[in-house]
């Protein structure tokens, strides 16, 4: 799957152009609103938070540290509500193993779809009943010997404040279909790994899950 340039469901030029696809079928518009405006959202003394406690807070900081040019410093960390899940389904079709990958819409992409695993959730997105997570059930249910990695990772520390996700690799056999949403494509190892090299393809969750596969 990593090396084999020669087998695979799709080819570069279809996934490029059912992305360009995509692009043009969805927008994403950001627009800046003050604070005050927000809805649902509390300013207190020390955060922003949700109502709900729901999806994430923004805290104000105090650091201080010994080894660095600025001894001291104030700065607001995003702290997650639920800890995250991340997962990637894979499964061998002609005789190579293909990742499921999805394109996502989120706030914050720079060309409004990027590549992203099976799976991306807030663990408090994928127990509230009335919200669907597409293939959460082939993640939480798949039995033991068919997951390849599982572990917890810490993110990066410099904007979150305690925020880990759940990465997780499950594959799948026959019986799960490569019939699939518009959304979602299969991509051999080969594939996303040239993805990888340029902007704005692969999120951050993609890439990070990926980075450990290496030790797998």
């Amino acid at each position: 799957s990593s090396v084999n340039r020669n087998i695979s469901l799709y080819t570069t030029e279809d996934l490029i152009a059912w992305l360009t696809e995509l692009k043009c079928k969805y927008d994403l518009q950001i627009n800046r609103i003050p604070l005050k405006s927000l809805q649902d959202w509390a300013i207190k003394e020390d955060r922003i938070e949700h109502k709900d406690q729901k999806y994430f807070s923004v805290i104000a900081t105090n650091i201080t540290i010994s080894n660095r040019e600025v001894s001291s410093w104030t700065q607001p960390l995003v702290e997650p509500a639920q800890e995250g899940l991340i997962a990637f389904i894979v499964k061998e079709i002609y005789g190579v193993l293909h990742f499921l990958v999805q394109a996502k819409l989120e706030c914050g992409n720079f060309d409004i779809l990027e590549l992203a695993p099976t799976v991306q959730t807030l663990t408090g997105d994928y127990k509230n009943p009335d919200y669907e997570v597409p293939f959460l059930k082939s993640i939480l249910n798949a039995p033991k010997s068919n997951i390849w990695f599982d572990t917890k990772q810490s993110e990066e520390g410099g904007r979150f404040y305690r925020e880990q996700n759940r990465n997780i690799i499950v594959e799948v056999g026959d019986e799960f279909s490569n019939k699939i949403p518009e959304n979602y494509r299969w991509m051999t190892l080969n594939q996303l790994n040239d993805f990888i090299k340029f902007n704005n393809y692969l999120n951050i969750q993609a890439r990070s899950i990926l980075s450990a596969i290496s030790f797998i």
